[in-house]
C-alpha cells in the first residue's frame, strides 16, 4: 500500500508521515447531523457514525449518507463506519447484518472511506474489501478494545494482519489501564511503521492516560486522529482546534 489520497487530502504511510501532515477526523452521530458544517470546517476528513442510526436500515442509511455528502460538500472526505457493539458501538449487529449494511454503504457511491471491522471475520472483511475497492472507497480496517491493552507485539501482529488483508488504512485503538498501556500502544505503531512502512495506519490510546497518544502518533507512524467538534465518538477525543495547536507546537519542535 501507499498514500491513500482522498478529494485532495492525503492519508501518509508511516515512511512519510510527520506531525505538520498528520490528519484531523471528526466524528458525527448520524442520528443528529446539526453539528456537520461544524465538522466539516475543523476535519481534514468527517466520520459519519451510521450506527446512531434508529431504526439502523438500508434505506434510511442511504438518505442520511447523501443528506451528509449535500451538507459537508463536494470536497470534503467522508469515512462511513458502523460501529458494532462487540467493538464499543451503538449497534448490536450479527455478521450477516453488518456485512449487508456495509454492502449498502458502498452501493450509495456517497462515501470516500469505509470502516470495516477486523472481528467480523476474515471471509467478511476480505468481501466487503473487495465491495469497497469496486465502489471506488478506501478500506479503514478496524480493531477497537475499549477493556484492556493487549501487549506490544500482539498489537503490531493485528496491525500487520490487517495489512496483509488488504488493508488501505490500518486502524488500531485500545484502552489503557496504566500509563505504560499508553507507551505500548506507541511501541506497537513503531513496531507496524517499520515491518509495513507503506501501509497508511490510525493508532490511539483512549481515555485520559492515552491522551498523549493522539498528539504524539505522528512520531512513531500514525496518519490521523479523532477530535471533536462538539460530539465525541470514543473516550479522550481532544477539541479538534486544540489538536492541531498541539500539532503545531510539536511538528515546530521538529523543524
Amino acid at each position: 500500500m501507499s498514500a491513500i489520497t482522498v478529494r485532495g487530502v492525503t492519508l501518509l504511510p508511516p515512511c512519510q508521515v510527520t506531525a505538520g501532515q498528520f490528519r484531523v477526523i471528526v466524528p458525527v452521530m448520524a442520528g443528529d447531523l446539526a453539528p456537520l458544517p461544524a465538522a466539516a470546517r475543523a476535519g481534514d476528513l468527517v466520520e459519519l457514525r451510521l450506527d446512531a442510526l434508529a431504526p439502523l436500515e438500508e434505506e434510511t442509511l442511504s438518505t442520511v449518507l447523501f443528506k451528509t455528502r449535500d451538507q459537508i460538500g463536494p470536497g470534503k472526505p467522508l469515512l462511513a463506519t458502523i460501529r458494532t457493539a462487540r467493538e464499543g458501538g451503538l449497534a448490536p449487529l450479527t455478521a450477516e447484518q453488518y456485512a449487508a449494511l456495509c454492502r449498502a454503504v458502498c452501493r450509495t457511491g456517497a462515501a470516500d472511506l469505509l470502516d470495516v471491522e477486523l472481528s467480523a471475520g476474515e471471509q467478511t472483511v476480505c468481501a466487503l474489501r473487495d465491495a469497497a475497492h469496486a465502489a471506488g472507497m478506501a478500506v479503514v480496517l478496524s480493531s477497537h478494545d475499549f477493556d484492556k491493552t493487549p501487549d506490544a507485539g500482539a498489537m503490531t501482529r493485528r496491525l500487520c494482519r490487517m495489512g496483509e488483508l488488504g488493508a488501505d488504512i490500518a486502524k488500531l485503538a485500545v484502552m489503557p489501564r496504566t500509563a505504560a498501556d499508553a507507551a505500548a500502544l506507541l511501541q506497537a505503531t513503531a513496531g507496524a511503521a517499520a515491518a509495513m512502512p507503506h501501509t497508511p495506519l490510525i493508532t490511539m490510546s483512549m481515555g485520559p492516560l492515552g491522551a498523549v497518544t493522539r498528539v504524539c502518533g505522528a512520531a512513531f507512524g500514525s496518519c490521523a486522529g479523532f477530535a471533536t467538534a462538539g460530539v465525541s465518538s470514543a473516550p479522550g477525543q481532544p477539541d479538534a482546534a486544540s489538536l492541531r495547536a498541539a500539532l503545531a507546537a510539536l511538528h515546530q519542535m521538529n523543524l
